[in-house]
């Protein structure tokens, strides 16, 4: 019996030293991200290597970065770009809404040491989908992804752009136009001006 209670206290002391509770930590869509490492806050000088993981549930993590003494690199498979500071803190550039989720640190530990490991929550906000510009008036416009405007002021919605291959055709039109009434108007002054030649003519007799 009492070598259970001495059994369970030790694991409860074992416990304590590695479980740390898990952070949190918040971004904007598009920045870099730093998650630090707790269990590495005391230096790397009892440890021998440390890794991050994305973890999907407890019974699966994914590998991003290790770094094994002077050594860092990435683990195999890892789709994006992933580094590591100083104080082994994850850093994470340009972050989206999909980077959102639960990380761990692993620290394996030299001999007569405990390994550790912390979880941190990355909370990444939604990204913006719509952008202010300045009318030829000098009204605000809001101007979506799609490229469609709309005024904060206006009750009603702005139409289509004139496709490019309809403003085409009315040039094409207008210059034929012009050419029609070109060739329309060319006899009409012929013979006028052969009218004034023979008036000329009649008169110089």
């Amino acid at each position: 019996m009492q070598i259970l209670c001495l059994a369970l206290c030790c694991l409860w002391l074992l416990l304590q030293r590695t479980a740390v509770a898990a952070g949190s930590v918040r971004a904007q869509c598009g920045e870099t991200a730093l998650l630090p490492c707790p269990t590495a806050a005391g230096g790397m000088h009892n440890y021998w290597a440390i890794g991050w993981y994305k973890v999907a549930n407890e019974s699966h993590e994914m590998g991003l970065i290790r770094r094994h003494e002077n050594s860092t690199r990435l683990y195999s498979g890892t789709q994006r770009e992933f580094l590591m500071d100083e104080q082994q803190s994850l850093v994470i550039p340009e972050v989206q809404p999909e980077d959102s989720g639960a990380y761990r640190c692993s620290l394996w530990a030299r001999v007569g040491h405990f390994n550790q490991q912390a979880d941190i929550i990355l909370q990444v906000a939604e990204c913006s989908t719509a952008r202010s510009i300045s009318s030829p008036r000098g009204t605000m416009l809001l101007v979506s992804e799609q490229g469609s405007s709309v005024s904060p002021n206006s009750t009603c919605c702005w139409g289509k752009p004139v496709p490019v291959l309809a403003t085409a055709l009315g040039l094409l039109a207008l210059n034929l136009g012009k050419g029609l009434l070109s060739l329309a108007f060319t006899p009409v002054i012929v013979v006028m001006l052969k009218g004034k030649r023979g008036n000329k003519a009649g008169e110089s007799f």
